[in-house]
Formats: C-alpha cells, structure tokens, sequence
C-alpha cells in the first residue's frame, strides 16, 4: 500500500481546474471548491465531482440532488479561497461574490468563465468520498475574457 503523503505530494502535481460547487440549504445555499470534477459523456451531458463523505456539502448533494458547478478564472481566486477555508462564507456565498439564481433554481456566479446545472443521476463509494454523477441539465457561457484559475503543488495559481 502506497503511504498516503507519498500520494498527496505526487497528486499535488498534477494541475487541475476549480470550480466552486454551490448547493441548495434550505433557503439559502452552500458553497464548496472543488477541483476533483470530469466530464463523463456528451450524450447524455455527464460530469461526476468527488466529494468528501464529512462535508457539509456531501451531505447536501445526497439529499437534494441538485447543484451548480461555476468554473473560477484567476480573477476569481479569493472566491476560490474563501469557499474552501472559510466556513461561514461556505454557508453564506451570496454575502461573498456577485451570484444569481439560475433557472433551474441553482446558484451561478456571472463573472466566472461557465456553470453547469446537474442532477445527480448516481453515487459510487469512492473510500473517504463519494462520487456523485450528474446529468448536467443546462449550462451558461458568459461572454468574458478570461485566464483560468488552476489548482497545482497545493497553491491555486493563474493558468
């Protein structure tokens, strides 16, 4: 069995995307960064995001069925920060970034470079995770220029 910071450091460099999973809490939302997300199929629109089995937005994917995946550009990198150490932002994301409700009744954020409407059509154990897959419903493109915001040696850095 390989030893798992043996496993973090070499996953650390491979460069990913970040996106922020947002989440209906009742009347409000929930906000998460994420970057464990790929896309499946095109025909059906299929992503799967992998989500910690302790997190509050585990939790709430599981029981909704529902949620948004806004990509973060290197503009965007403190909203990139903030939904994956602040707490009370995580449980607050309208008080932190511009966001719209889309119209499948998810969270956008309009100056990210795209979101993704999903419905979760599946869930497999994936050890101390869960991956959940989604059918992605609709999808926005925002006309903005922009540079990607990537996730790479533990840092999140312009792309």
């Amino acid at each position: 069995m390989i030893d798992a910071n043996v496993f973090k450091r070499v996953m650390r460099r491979y460069a990913t995307g970040v996106m922020v999973l947002t989440v209906r809490d009742g009347a409000g939302f929930h906000a998460a960064t994420v970057n464990s997300v790929t896309s499946v199929s095109l025909e059906p629109a299929l992503v799967l995001v992998c989500l910690e089995k302790n997190a509050r937005s585990h939790q709430l994917v599981h029981e909704t069925g529902a949620f948004a995946l806004n990509i973060l550009s290197a503009a965007q990198v403190e909203a990139g920060k903030k939904f994956a150490f602040d707490r009370a932002a995580r449980n607050a994301p309208q008080q932190h970034v511009d966001a719209k409700i889309s119209a499948q009744a998810t969270l956008h954020f309009p100056a990210s470079p795209g979101a993704l409407d999903c419905r979760v059509v599946a869930e497999y154990p994936g050890g101390d995770h869960t991956i959940f897959l989604a059918e992605v419903m609709d999808a926005s493109i925002p006309e903005n220029d922009f540079m990607p915001l990537i996730y790479f040696e533990g840092k999140f850095q312009e792309g």
